[in-house]
């Protein structure tokens, strides 16, 4: 593969996976603060957009950070501007961090367990995703809440918080994850049943 096609591999996967990520984050911003004046939060308990992170990093690995870097400082002008800029945009770099420690410490006990129960080192395998969920989903309530709490010290460290946090970004990877993989499953089972079969 030349550097010509690597480098046009490298933009056309960027520009898919922002372009991807910002429709996630307009969707859920619209259903999880539909009444962002009383500031509840409920759509913290299913974030979607932290399985954007999941599946650039896993499955495209470094190369797709451009892309997820603009998509966390952009995303978040769907839902209030005011309230996301300045920490939380620290924040948010702190949340792909997350991610690649997770995917890192995920492929480093792969290979230094013999005949682990989650098998080869392949982002396909379902199991092996779940667990870079789990972990980035710890990683990522823990770190976010500290950083939030150092830049602004008006807000206080809470469990309840940390725990929202990481039930938030575990069921919102799932979700995306799961409908995925439907929606894909569903098309091709499809194409293989149409009468042309083309």
């Amino acid at each position: 593969m030349n550097i010509n096609s690597k480098f046009k591999d490298f933009v056309l996967t960027n520009l898919m996976l922002y372009f991807f990520a910002m429709g996630v984050w307009s969707l859920w911003s619209y259903f999880a603060f539909v009444g962002l004046e009383k500031m509840d939060w409920q759509g913290s308990i299913v974030y979607l957009p932290h399985g954007i992170r999941v599946l650039g990093i896993c499955f495209f690995g470094l190369k797709s950070l451009p892309a997820l870097i603009a998509a966390e400082l952009t995303g978040p002008l769907f839902i209030n501007p005011e309230q996301y800029m300045g920490m939380w945009s620290v924040a948010s770099l702190a949340s792909l961090a997350s991610v690649i420690a997770a995917r890192e410490l995920v492929k480093y006990s792969q290979s230094n367990i013999k005949g682990s129960i989650v098998g080869p080192i392949k982002f396909e395998n379902f199991r092996l995703l779940v667990l870079v969920i789990i972990l980035s989903g710890l990683l990522n309530s823990i770190s976010v809440n500290i950083i939030i709490t150092y830049l602004e010290p008006t807000i206080n460290l809470d469990p309840i918080v940390i725990g929202r946090f990481f039930i938030g970004d575990v069921l919102g990877s799932l979700v995306l994850i799961l409908f995925l993989s439907v929606t894909f499953t569903s098309l091709r089972l499809n194409r293989l049943a149409s009468p042309s079969g083309k």
